[in-house]
């Protein structure tokens, strides 16, 4: 029998409206040249975020996930007055489809066994964004 490892792992990304700009649309943040997709059998514990610079538009939203599930890690799209400089947050019990199960109150793991699963998206909605800046932090163990 396999067991997980102890040893959580962390990745970052980053959507920076100075260099990824604000089109409304899906932003694939996993192939920045600074960045890469989550290892194959990752297993998600948490999505983390910190908006470093306020994020803004004209009733912006945004929202992140994988190619599958554009809002699995944020739960519904935020409006950008939520995601003001310093905010932070976490998907466990944010409605985040991938990450928690609403019907029974807990965190659930999430298998990434795809290519599609492996990548981290962002999707601005409902208007472009002028600015800002989110980090987030994938929280994973490996099979």
């Amino acid at each position: 029998m396999s067991r997980i490892g102890n040893k959580s792992h962390m990745q970052k990304y980053v959507y920076d409206f100075a260099e990824d700009g604000g089109a409304a649309g899906a932003i694939d943040l996993s192939a920045k040249s600074n960045s890469a997709p989550l290892p194959d059998n990752a297993l998600i514990k948490e999505v983390y975020y910190f908006v470093e610079e306020a994020v803004e538009g004209s009733s912006s939203t945004l929202s992140w996930g994988n190619t599958t599930d554009a809002d699995g890690y944020s739960g519904d799209a935020i409006a950008e007055a939520s995601l003001g400089a310093d905010a932070v947050g976490n998907a466990a019990g944010g409605g985040a489809a991938l990450l928690w199960d609403d019907t029974n109150d807990h965190v659930i793991p999430f298998l990434c066994n795809s290519a599609a699963d492996r990548d981290f998206n962002v999707t601005i909605g409902t208007a472009d964004l002028t600015a800002g800046k989110v980090n987030f932090y994938v929280e994973y163990f490996l099979p």
